[in-house]
């Protein structure tokens, strides 16, 4: 049981690693984008949320996938789509149950989706602070042009 638990905190740490490091890597994109001074329409507010929205998917998708990958290697699983279907029932907390690890291994299924729900609420939280930012940069163009 420690091997299969510590097996999975090393994949946990993986996904954090690149969920963390693509957000940061985003977050200094979309700063610098703002910083470049161009007047903001709703369409371009608008461009800028669904390019985070859809970055942000992607990576949820790769940490599901990196589960997926795992179990595949390890033959809990008979394919790929199998695998995937689990890890994204698992991930997202669905777990229809139709699906399910052998009796050694089924603690993963658990401790993918508690960390699928942490890396999904930091995700939100990321949107957040780039929806307020878009709004202050609003605020303070509306401010110059109002002058």
């Amino acid at each position: 049981m420690f091997k299969e638990l510590a097996i999975a905190f090393v994949i946990v740490a993986v996904c954090v690693c690149i969920h963390a490091a693509a957000m940061i890597g985003l977050a200094v994109g979309v700063e610098q984008y703002i910083k470049k001074g161009a007047q903001f329409s709703f369409l371009h507010e608008t461009g800028i949320l669904i390019m985070t929205f859809s970055a942000i998917l992607f990576l949820h998708i790769t940490g599901a996938s990196i589960w997926a990958i795992f179990y595949l290697l390890r033959d809990l699983f008979p394919d790929f789509e199998t695998s995937l279907y689990f890890s994204l029932t698992s991930y997202t907390t669905m777990g229809f149950g139709d699906v399910v690890l052998p009796q050694r291994w089924r603690l993963l299924g658990g401790i993918e989706g508690f960390s699928g729900v942490l890396l999904c609420g930091m995700s939100t939280a990321f949107l957040f602070v780039i929806v307020r930012a878009l709004l202050r940069v609003r605020r303070v163009r509306g401010r110059l042009m109002a002058r």
